[in-house]
C-alpha cells in the first residue's frame, strides 16, 4: 500500500523529513521504523568521535594549536589525547 502514498497523504510530522530525504526514503523509513520511537542523535554527538580521532592523529605535542584549531580548551585536548593511551 505504501506505493500509493503521495506527499499530500503524509502527516504533518513527516513533511519536513520528506523535504530533506524524499518521498521514497520516507516510505523506507516507515517500513523500517513505523510505529516506533526513533532517537536521532545530534550532529555534534555523531561528529565528536570523529573530531577526537582527528585530534589524536594530528597531535604533535602542541595542545594549544589543537585547542585553537578545534575551538576547545587545552584541557579538553589533553583529555582527548590521554583517553586513548595504551601501554
Amino acid at each position: 500500500m505504501l506505493k500509493y502514498l503521495t506527499k499530500e497523504d503524509l502527516p504533518e510530522s513527516l513533511i519536513d523529513i520528506e523535504e530533506v530525504i524524499g518521498l521514497d526514503n520516507v516510505k523506507e523509513l516507515i517500513k523500517l521504523a513505523g510505529g516506533s520511537s526513533v532517537y536521532i542523535p545530534s550532529e555534534n554527538s555523531v561528529l565528536k568521535p570523529i573530531r577526537n580521532k582527528i585530534i589524536r592523529k594530528s597531535f604533535n605535542g602542541n595542545y594549544k594549536e589543537l585547542s585553537r584549531k578545534f575551538g576547545i580548551s587545552e584541557v579538553q585536548v589533553r583529555n582527548i589525547i590521554n583517553s586513548n593511551i595504551t601501554y
